[in-house]
């Protein structure tokens, strides 16, 4: 399955849990009380509202941060790297905690230092963060490598569609499921990503993945994954879509081996005209 070679998210309810995991035994015990103040806020609506507030303030520095730590490892056990906000009332950052054995998080973190304001939290001492992680590292690479391609004439689109027509299907038919077990909080260091179609304005089409953060009123939100044709969309550009616009779904385990993905996996196999 494709995917960013840096991705992040919000720490929501799902994925609270990746807090404690990460935690080296200095820091273990205030990390897993951070770790229940974040689900405890993020279970009202004033703290989801926040939520996007500080994801699109803090955005900008975190790009750039994620840039400048490229090539860190990630933990064997797949546990993602937790940097988590502690915020004043007036938006000033009072103190950043992160994991302590996960070189991308301690590295990421010292470039958020910088970072001293945010705006104005619901109360002060405030908890918040995010969880960073590299996804192309050799030991999560299962199965054979995805290569994208250009589809020269309409009759190769038509032949492509119609080839991977029963696997959009059982896909759609099976996403329902995997929608409930992810608004149900899907287990640490599972990550579920959905395919949808870009579209440019002038005409140019490519199928990429969708990391999905959340799932709301018939509309799923997340973070795009590669983008290699369509000019009008990049890699990590946060979108939203209509659920019907997906024709495919993945879970990834932390090691890499997935579930669903049945368009990908009958690509990976699929020799065009």
């Amino acid at each position: 399955m494709r995917s960013p070679s840096f991705i992040f998210w919000p720490v929501i309810a799902g994925f609270t849990s990746f807090l404690a995991l990460s935690a080296t035994a200095s820091n273990k015990s205030e990390l897993a009380a951070l770790d229940g103040q974040i689900k405890a806020n993020n279970e009202t609506p004033e703290g989801r509202r926040y939520q996007r507030k500080f994801i699109d303030a803090i955005d900008p520095a975190l790009r750039a941060a994620m840039q400048s730590c490229p090539n860190m490892p990630n933990t064997k056990d797949g546990s993602l790297g937790e940097i988590t906000f502690i915020i004043a009332a007036d938006g000033k950052v009072k103190r950043i905690v992160h994991s302590e054995n996960i070189p991308l998080a301690v590295c990421v973190a010292s470039r958020l230092r910088s970072v001293s304001k945010l705006p104005p939290p619901p109360h002060d001492s405030y908890v918040v963060g995010v969880a960073v992680a590299q996804h192309d590292q050799p030991h999560e690479a299962k199965g054979p490598p995805d290569t994208p391609y250009k589809m020269k004439s309409l009759a190769q689109r038509n032949a492509y569609d119609k080839a991977i027509a029963p696997y959009i299907a059982k896909a759609r038919a099976t996403y329902p499921e995997a929608k409930k077990r992810f608004l149900a909080g899907l287990p640490a260091g599972y990550r579920f990503s959905v395919r949808t179609r870009l579209t440019d304005p002038d005409g140019a089409i490519e199928d990429s993945f969708l990391r999905v953060e959340k799932i709301e009123n018939g509309k799923i939100t997340g973070l795009l994954g590669a983008v290699d044709f369509v000019h009008s969309y990049k890699q990590g550009q946060r979108i939203s879509i209509p659920e019907s616009k997906i024709d495919n779904w993945v879970i990834v385990r932390p090691d890499g081996t997935e579930e669903g993905n049945y368009v990908g996996k009958f690509l990976d196999h699929y020799k065009p005209q």
